[in-house]
């Protein structure tokens, strides 16, 4: 007995993968791109992490020369 509507769809989704070759494609198709996604963002936000610290670091010394 299915006790909710998530474990049938999680049963018909895992039942699909395992008998379509087509399926399985697709969804390793999707799970490299979702990851290049994320490595994408990842990349991104520590290009500015190191942005913003340069130019913090640039702001203490004009700060530290002024005093």
């Amino acid at each position: 007995m299915i006790k909710s509507r998530m474990g049938l769809i999680l049963g018909a989704a895992a039942l699909l993968l395992a008998l379509s070759p087509e399926a399985r494609t697709t969804v390793r198709r999707w799970a490299v791109r979702g990851t290049e996604t994320v490595l994408d963002l990842t990349e991104m936000a520590k290009d500015a992490g190191a942005v913003a610290q340069s130019k913090l670091q640039s702001l203490t010394a004009r700060d530290g020369e002024k005093n």
